[in-house]
């Protein structure tokens, strides 16, 4: 399958603003962070409205996604519904963060930052699950949708934090990043190998069948695409910017992180933009290996 660029685009944007806006409302429940409340909240809302243009790019007839709003059970309604729900408790919390007379929004609003920004992730990542796609079809994306929120979410929070000079939750977010790339890694992994036995999934019984509207066109080498991860096509994508630069680096960094506190906001910069190329190359990936299990012919 081909990279679908403006989903690709859409989930890892909702990924990004459920993750800055989940961040910044931990650290309101704790009575930290104050000052980085309206940066938060800007670049949530920014990431929100990109990653919400970004899909109608994926439809030739934009107009007819309001068709789709109509059934309540399919995936582009649940992810209109949560993007909405988003922005309504972003709302909310931006104007108790301006009634409260310490500027620091009530827990409550904490709260529910927290639960949007986790199911953010975690209602796209389901509306992707397909069982006419075997290497999508599995809770590992959800997995990984939700990990990669926490790992933007709280690089990108470092990031705000050090701007802002919010010293006092500089290590409590290097902690949550660390630990968020280490869990990703091993989610991205888990899902690697699964994926590179998926090839199975697809019937053998037909491998000499041909599509008579196409006689000259050979079957699509579904074992050797679920395998290319490993060593093939997706082997550098996958062991060069999935592996060491999306995940590699930046745990490298976060460790150097505690030793030369001085070069805190170099090193989260750099953490940030490498994760970012990691999750990019893995959600490429992931389109590459994503077979329908009815579509064997090369189009």
């Amino acid at each position: 399958m081909e990279p679908q660029w403006p989903l690709i685009l859409f989930t890892f944007f909702l990924c990004l603003a459920g993750g800055i806006f989940g961040m910044q409302g931990y650290l309101d429940v704790k009575g930290k962070g104050a000052k980085m409340q309206k940066a938060s909240l800007l670049m949530s809302l920014i990431a929100l409205i990109v990653g919400g243009i970004s899909v109608f790019f994926h439809l030739q007839h934009w107009e007819r996604i309001f068709n789709g709003f109509g059934h309540i059970t399919s995936g582009i309604t649940h992810e209109f519904i949560i993007c909405i729900v988003f922005a309504v408790v972003l709302l909310i919390y931006f104007i108790m963060m301006h009634r409260s007379e310490d500027n620091l929004a009530p827990k409550w609003c904490g709260v529910l930052a927290i639960i949007v920004g986790l199911l953010m992730p975690i209602v796209t990542g389901f509306s992707y699950l397909m069982p006419a796609r075997p290497s999508w079809d599995t809770p590992l994306l959800v997995l990984y949708y939700t990990a990669n929120t926490f790992v933007l979410g709280s690089l990108t929070a470092m990031i705000i934090a050090d701007v802002k000079k919010e010293d006092d939750v500089k290590d409590e977010l290097g902690k949550w990043a660390l630990w968020s790339v280490i869990v990703e890694l091993i989610i991205v992994f888990i899902y690697a190998c699964v994926i590179n036995a998926s090839g199975n999934l697809y019937s053998s019984d037909i491998q000499y069948y041909f599509d008579p509207t196409l006689p000259d066109v050979p079957m699509v080498d579904r074992v050797g695409i679920e395998t290319s991860l490993f060593a093939g096509s997706q082997a550098v994508s996958f062991w060069l910017g999935t592996i060491a630069v999306g995940h590699v680096v930046p745990l490298v960094l976060l460790f150097m992180l505690k030793k030369k506190n001085e070069k805190y906001r170099g090193y989260s910069v750099v953490a940030f933009i490498c994760a970012v190329i990691g999750s990019f190359t893995w959600r490429v990936s992931l389109y590459v290996v994503a077979l329908d299990i009815f579509s064997l012919f090369i189009p």
